[in-house]
This record gives C-alpha cells, structure tokens and sequence, in this order.
C-alpha cells in the first residue's frame, strides 16, 4: 500500500477522532447533565433546569448514548420534565406564554408514549394547564380521558373535583352536583370530598335563590325605604373618629402596608379605650394580621384581647372560634413567629408578606433596613440571613442582585458565626455562588463554590445535628455540580479500551458509597452500601455508611418542610424510611405535609404509622385528630385528641381541638 493511501486512511482516522464528540454520544454526560437538571429543578431554578434538560436530550439523540438506565423512554421523560419546569414558571410569574411553552413540549411526546406512568402524567399536566388558561372544555375532556384512561390514578379525586368545579363556574348546575355526588361516593375518604360537600350545599342554595331573586331585591330596596324613615341617634365626636381610624386602618390593610395597619390599629385602642365596638374590631384586625404570617401566637394575643372588650354573647363566639383556629395547625411546622422587638417586629410581618407573595427586591430592601435597626443581636441575624436569601431569589431575574445576596452572607458569617442562621448563610452563599456562576461571564464563581463548602465542612465537622448534615450534604452537591463544571472537555480516545474492572468486595462497595456520600450523592451511596450488605449482612461499616445516609436525607426533608418544599420534603423523608422503616418523626412529618396540602386520607396512613411504631407520640395523636377534624369525622378526631390527652392531660393543642368540636 503506498504513502498516499496510507496518508488518506491517517486523515480520515484523525477527522473521525476529531468529529466523534460531535456525532457520538457519551451515555455519562447524559446522566450527568440530566441529574444537574434535576439538582436545578429541586431548588425552583426552573430556567437553568431547562438548558440542563435540553442539553441532556441533545447529547442522549447522539449515537450511543445509552439512556435506558435512566428510563425506557427518555425523550419522552425529558419533554415532561421541561413541561413541568415552564409550568411552575408560570405559576411563579403569572405569565401564561409559560403554559403554551409547556403545551408545546407535552404534545410534542404524547401520541408516542408507552411508559404508562408517562402517559398518566402528561395528561394530567396537560388538563391542569387547560385548566389554568381557562380552556374549561378541553380541560374537562382531558381530565375524563384521564379518569377513563387511568382509572386506578391517584388523581382521580382531583380530576372529579376539577370537573365538577367548571361546571360549577359555567353554572351547569346539576352537572356539577352530579359529579361532586360521585366524587363522594366513589371516594368518601378523599380530601376533597369536604370541599365536594361544601359545593353542593352551595348549588342547593343557589337553586332554591335563584328563582326568588327578583322578589329579595325588591324586599330588600322595600327594607332599605323603611330604614331611612326611621331616625337613626347621631353618633358622637369620638366615636365618628374612631370609625374613621378604623376605616383609615383596614384600608392600609387591604393596600399591603401592614406595619401602617398595625399602628392605625393600635392608636385607635390607645385614644379611645372606651369606644369598645372598634377597639375590638381593631384588635381583631391586628389578629389577621398576625394570623395571615402564621404568626399563632401573636395572632391569639389579639383575639383574646378582642374578646375581653365585647360584651356581646354572639360576637364572642364568633371570635372564640377564630381563636381557637391558632391551635388548630399541626405541630412540627414552621410558627412562622415574628420577632418580638417593639414596633420593629411590624416591619418583620410586612418583609414576611412580600416574600410569601414573591415580591423578593422589595422584601429585601425592607429586612435590610432591619438590619440596622435597634433589634436583638438573634433578630438582626434573621433579617440579614433573609436579606441575602431575597437578594438571590431576585438575581435569578437579574444577576445584579447577587453580589447583594453575596454580601449579606458574608455579613451573616463574620459577624455572627456563632449563630443558628449561619449554617443557613453557608448554604445561601453557596447557592447564589452557583447560581451566579451560570451567568455568562462568571464562570470563575465556580471556584469559590467549591472554597465556601469547604470551609462550612472543616467548620462543622464535629456538628451532629440533623439539619446541619442536611444543609452541608445539599452543599456537596453543589460543590460536585462546580467541580464538573470547571473541567475541561474530555478528549476522546476512540481505540483506547478500559482497563478491567478490579472484582467487588464489601470494603470496596462501601469505599464507593462514602466516596458518593461525601459528594452529596445519596442514591448512589445507598445503592453501594447495599451491595456492601449483599456480600456480608453483617458487615458494621456499611450499616454505619445507611444510617448517615438516613439522617442526611431526614435533614434535608426539615430543609425542605421549613422552606415549604412539600414535594422535595416528601421525597427526602420517603428515602429515610426506605433506609429505616420505624422513623417515627419522619412519619409525622409527612402527615403534618400532607394535611397542610389538604391530603387528608394520606396524612392518617402517615400518622397512624407513626402511632403503630410509638403508641406515646402525643404530636401525632394530635395531628391525626386535626385530620380527622378537616374530614368531618368528629368522633375519630376527639377519640384521637383524647388519645393525646391520656398521655399528657395538660396538652394544650388537644384540649382547644376538644373544645372546638363541642362547639
């Protein structure tokens, strides 16, 4: 063969070595930018989620790429996975392109999927989409294929109800009636049967209204003649002023500006103590108040006070029954308390408002200006922590904003490094470092990712505590994610074979599994430290290695239950109990979740597995009472509270629920 052959097959051999990255796939990269995306999606960062997704999709249509290892039907579970992320989107931002961007990658798979749980899951998102854009008769046809499709679906109870629910809105009456009839036949235990009862006493009060509409109106305008025939006494000076404060007060409420509110309230009950019709309105307003921030405990100060300055019976009651509501949440969640600093603590519930509603710059600048008030020292550090967590959420919109979130971390740190919050202010820092890193030109933030988690790890190595490994196990995770992503391209060697594999050994499987601990990589290292116990069932290391693995993921469900993640919460607490069947906290802390979702059914399944393992868990008789209350079964949830109280009498929470029901 001459030199001008050989030198055709060199130059073709080395143009293949140089196009196989482009043309060939890499069945790791796929994972890894798949899991990244994942990673992405669990911390709400939805846009960068999608380029992750998009990307691992582009890389897995590559010639062998291997992707069956991660789902049968991998094109199709990207394309809802990114469906899913413009769906949030759209809830976050009230932006609806979001939903026809979602719609677009939902159709685009649907008439070729063949995983079942596939199919079941694009539907749904797919009516509850029509739904959300008010598309009612494609929403309605949608969900009745899905109820016709997938009749053993968990969500069949939502779908009836969704159902039954536009008919209601197109008042289609009867319809409506009818199917809420059959959502509480079918499933008298469902959450929503409550709200399907609620409906159709509605329905039969409007039917029977209806007709006789004309003839109230013209009763009514008859009332109204009569009552200005009759002279009405004219009230007094102060008495005008106190109504005027009231209105001048509930009409700052209304506008948001809370702290205002509060103190028009409070003045109103300092200049006319004796003016007792308003001055319990105003306490009452300031009860809302508290009570819209899941402020309890201030919240059933007012109501309290509301009902010492009224001597009237029926107005009493009514204000004993809101009363009584502040302890009718399960315990274990957040109290959302806000400081109790003077008149500081009102710029607190107007800072919490604004974040619960999304709006991140202005909550921002209003803990920032808390900051350097005159609170205690633990107040101060709360304002600053979520100064930068607002400053961050805000630089996912504009990248500005994280230096703002940088530097009130940094702040957090240096000046209380001591503090409950500064492990928090860690994980903050590392997150906006990411997240800015992400941002072109910034690339070079990867590299303090990977500094700030290891200095939060040589800080709190000796730290046992339950949401501390939590918080430090989601930072190697992103340490890991930096770590990637710092790497140059991989060169490929298309005639290069892999070395064999050395035989696995328990030392060796367990030896992986802290390898993938310490990466934050949970499921990786429960899988090696199960291959571990394969070999030998007994062996100590890698039952050490699952018992990390479960407090870890039982940190980071707190992490995710105190940030209001029900979803991630769920899913990292379901992967303790797969370690430890017998967790008792974790099996209240789903119930807890699921009665704040309004899931009622499953919050007893949880509960009652929580009472099974430990018949003296006072928190979960209790919680399973509250379940029972939601559902109308009064005589399962006093039988349950007075559970509560044989095993504590002087339990507070059971004794108001107690209460409650015999009201």
């Amino acid at each position: 063969m001459n030199e001008r052959i050989w030198g055709i097959i060199g130059g073709v051999a080395l143009l293949l070595a140089l196009l196989s990255p482009l043309v060939l796939g890499n069945a790791k990269k796929v994972e890894r930018l798949f899991e990244n995306a994942e990673a992405l999606y669990e911390r709400s960062d939805y846009e960068n989620a999608i380029e992750k997704y998009e990307a691992s999709l582009k890389e897995s249509n590559k010639l062998g790429a291997k992707t069956r290892h991660i789902d049968a039907d991998f094109a199709t579970l990207v394309h809802l996975k990114i469906a899913l992320c413009y769906y949030e989107l759209a809830g976050e931002t009230q932006d609806v392109n979001y939903y026809h961007n979602a719609l677009a990658y939902i159709t685009k798979v649907w008439s070729n999927a063949y995983v079942r749980k596939h199919q079941e899951e694009l539907t749904y998102l797919w009516a509850e989409i029509l739904y959300k854009i008010e598309d009612f008769e494609q929403a309605k046809a949608k969900f009745a294929w899905l109820i016709e499709k997938f009749p053993n679906s968990h969500r069949i109870a939502k779908a009836l109800y969704t159902i039954g629910n536009i008919n209601y809105q197109q008042r289609n009456y009867e319809k409506a009636k009818s199917i809420f009839q059959e959502l509480i036949d079918e499933f008298p235990n469902s959450e929503f049967k409550v709200e399907g009862e609620r409906r159709i006493a509605k329905i039969e009060q409007l039917v029977k209204v209806e007709p006789k509409q004309k003839q109230v109106a013209e009763d009514e305008m008859r009332s109204e003649l009569s009552d200005e025939l009759e002279p009405t006494p004219p009230k007094s000076e102060p008495e005008l002023q106190a109504e005027v404060m009231y209105n001048e007060a509930l009409h700052l409420t209304e506008q948001g500006k809370l702290h205002d509110a509060i103190q028009g309230y409070t003045d109103l009950i300092t200049q006319f103590p004796e003016n007792y019709q308003y001055v319990t309105d105003a306490y009452i307003g300031i009860a809302e108040i508290y009570l819209e921030v899941e402020d309890y405990v201030k919240a059933r100060e007012h109501y309290e006070e509301a009902m010492y300055t009224t001597n009237d019976g029926n107005r009493k009651i009514e204000i004993y029954k809101k009363y009584q509501l502040t302890y009718l949440v399960p315990v274990y969640a957040n109290d959302g308390s806000t400081p109790d600093d003077g008149g500081d603590a009102q710029f607190f519930i107007q800072a919490i408002r604004l974040r619960k509603k999304g709006e991140y710059l202005e909550a921002a600048k209003l803990y920032e200006k808390l900051t350097n008030s005159n609170l205690s020292s633990e107040n101060i550090s709360k304002a600053i922590y979520w100064a930068g967590y607002c400053y961050h959420k805000g630089g996912l919109t504009n990248p500005i904003l994280f230096s703002k979130s940088v530097n009130a971390f940094k702040r957090l740190i240096s000046d209380y490094n001591e503090n409950s919050h500064t492990i928090e202010a860690y994980y903050g820092l590392v997150l906006a470092y990411s997240d800015w890193a992400r941002t072109p030109g910034y690339r070079s933030k990867w590299e303090l990712v990977i500094s700030t988690v290891d200095e939060a790890v040589t800080k709190y190595t000796n730290n046992y505590d339950v949401r501390v490994r939590g918080w430090l196990s989601r930072m190697r995770e992103l340490k890991e994610i930096a770590i990637q992503n710092l790497k140059p391209p991989p060169e490929s060697d298309p005639v290069s074979t892999p070395a064999p594999k050395p035989l696995p050994t328990k030392e060796r499987h367990a030896d992986q599994g802290y390898i993938h601990f310490g990466r934050g990589e949970l499921k990786k290292a429960t899988e090696k430290a199960r291959q571990a116990l394969k070999v030998d069932p007994n062996y100590q290391r890698a039952h050490e290695l699952l018992s990390e693995i479960k407090e870890t993921y039982y940190g980071r469900g707190w992490i995710f239950f105190d940030e209001e993640q029900y979803d991630k919460a769920i899913e990292a607490f379901k992967n303790a109990i797969n370690i430890e069947k017998r967790f008792k906290e974790v099996h209240c802390h789903l119930g807890v979740i699921y009665i704040k979702r309004k899931e009622y059914t499953a919050a007893i399944k949880s509960l009652k597995q929580a009472i099974s393992i430990d018949q003296h868990f006072k928190e979960a008789h209790f919680n399973l009472s509250l379940a029972y209350l939601r559902l109308g079964r009064f005589e399962e949830a006093r039988s349950a509270a007075n559970a509560a109280l044989r095993i504590d009498p002087n339990y507070e929470p059971a004794n108001r629920l107690i209460d409650y029901i015999a009201d």
